[in-house]
């Protein structure tokens, strides 16, 4: 049954290490919990995600389109480098990796950053050599934007998370979250979550985006915008 099943923990020491400045338990510990969580799912629920590198913590902290794709193929790397020099494979670790990307407004910035994402992710895992090709392909989840959201005229928010919303679809993400529009100033109503529902199954079932692959590709603005986001990150 496990088999069948697909999803994700929210796993990621290294984010609680940034969100409350200590580890958890210890970084050893943490560690342990680490490898014993993706031998485990991989054992029994090979389709779920054990580590999740929360960039988009550093995307609702102010951080840069470029500081948050390096901040967050250092945190990834980081767990390749420790868990593998537990015995883990490379392979085991980097298909068990999950990241979480925040996606702001800035539109053709954010389809580049995700392609240039999975682009430096294969250069990073490369270098341990895997066995299976699958895991150079990065698995990504976006979620719309905290930090650009306005109290004061809340309708404005649901302009900003459909554009939000359009830019990692046409990025490739794997996975969305599309924030209700009155989510930063209280619990978000019926009404908002079928309307931040709606925003993701129009971008499918009335734009289908997700029948075309890589839909940004021979765009001469985008490409350039995806090697530069890339080459600036890889130096970060």
């Amino acid at each position: 049954e496990g088999a069948n099943l697909a999803g994700s923990l929210n796993f990621d020491s290294i984010g609680y290490l940034l969100l409350h400045g200590n580890f958890h338990q210890s970084v050893q510990g943490n560690l342990d919990e680490g490898e014993y969580l993706i031998r485990t799912i991989g054992k029994h629920i090979p389709g779920f995600h054990a580590i999740t590198v929360n960039g988009h913590l550093f995307h609702n902290a102010g951080a840069t389109l470029v500081q948050e794709l390096a901040f967050s193929l250092a945190s990834g790397n980081e767990y390749m480098a420790d868990l593998t020099s537990k015995g883990l494979s490379a392979d085991s670790i980097a298909g068990s990796l999950r990241f979480s990307l925040g996606i702001g407004s800035d539109y053709f910035m954010e389809i580049a950053k995700l392609r240039a994402a999975r682009m430096l992710w294969s250069a990073v895992i490369e270098q341990y050599k895997p066995e299976n090709p699958e895991s150079r392909k990065m698995f990504i989840h976006s979620t719309t934007s905290l930090w650009n959201k306005t109290l004061y005229d809340p309708y404005v928010n649901l302009l900003r998370t459909t554009t939000e919303g359009m830019s990692p679809a046409i990025g490739n993400t794997d996975s969305m979250t599309t924030l209700p529009f009155d989510f930063p100033y209280s619990d978000d109503s019926d009404f908002s979550r079928r309307i931040a529902r709606n925003q993701q199954l129009i971008l499918k079932e009335e734009t289908y985006l997700d029948k075309v692959v890589d839909p940004a590709a021979g765009s001469y603005y985008i490409e350039n915008l995806t090697h530069s986001i890339a080459m600036y990150a890889w130096k970060m």
